[in-house]
């Protein structure tokens, strides 16, 4: 009886060990294939910007073009669409949910933009990943390295259904352009409505078009 049970804990030993290797590998793999991501998708970013740089061509236009290109097939734009929309998501008609995605995409490829459009050869650093307890979120670090100033940022990603990893935020200093973004529409929610609220953006959005 002894030997059976001693054998029996040794087997049971063994299987956790197993379970927690092979966890902590998927972790590890899933971490890194987010930092991969993000590494792969700045490293475009920045040569495009060096390349504007370099031919006196680093417009707001042109910037903006670089990052609907390299940037917005890969942002998860329902997700960061429902997210900014929070509270108000019950009150927009299904009609209209293709229309507030499309123009708060371009909303956050302006935004991003205008963070860019000032590049002066600055260096973007890729740092430590980490995953949410559930797996299904991904933070990666970026410093975005100057002459005299280095700027700190925290890229968050979504896993999604087809298990790819996918933009949907990012923390600047700590200011979060979701959130930021969320305050604003929310907002203008509370003045303008639906209707007014969609309006409002298009407004924005070709006024930043026609710049």
């Amino acid at each position: 009886m002894k030997i059976g049970h001693v054998a029996f804990t040794n087997l049971t030993t063994v299987v956790v060990i197993t379970l927690v290797l092979l966890i902590s590998t998927t972790v590890f793999a899933s971490s890194e294939d987010a930092k991969s991501k993000v590494k792969t998708v700045f490293n475009q970013v920045e040569t495009s910007l060096i390349a504007l740089k370099q031919d006196n061509a680093l417009t707001k236009i042109r910037v903006r073009e670089v990052l609907t290109k390299v940037l917005l097939p890969e942002v998860d734009t329902r997700y960061f669409t429902y997210k900014v929309l929070n509270k108000n998501m019950s009150k927009v008609p299904d009609e209209l949910k293709e229309q507030f995605i499309n123009e708060l995409s371009l909303q956050l490829i302006s935004t991003y933009s205008n963070l860019l459009n000032k590049y002066n050869n600055e260096v973007i650093k890729i740092g430590q990943s980490s995953l949410s307890q559930s797996g299904k979120m991904a933070m990666v670090d970026i410093s975005i390295v100057g002459k005299t100033k280095t700027n700190n940022a925290v890229v968050k990603l979504l896993l999604s259904n087809a298990k790819e990893w996918l933009f949907f935020d990012m923390e600047i200093e700590g200011i979060s352009l979701l959130q930021t973004k969320q305050g604003e529409i929310n907002t203008s929610f509370n003045k303008l409505g639906i209707e007014g609220t969609l309006a409002h953006l298009r407004k924005i959005n070709q006024k930043v078009a026609d710049d």
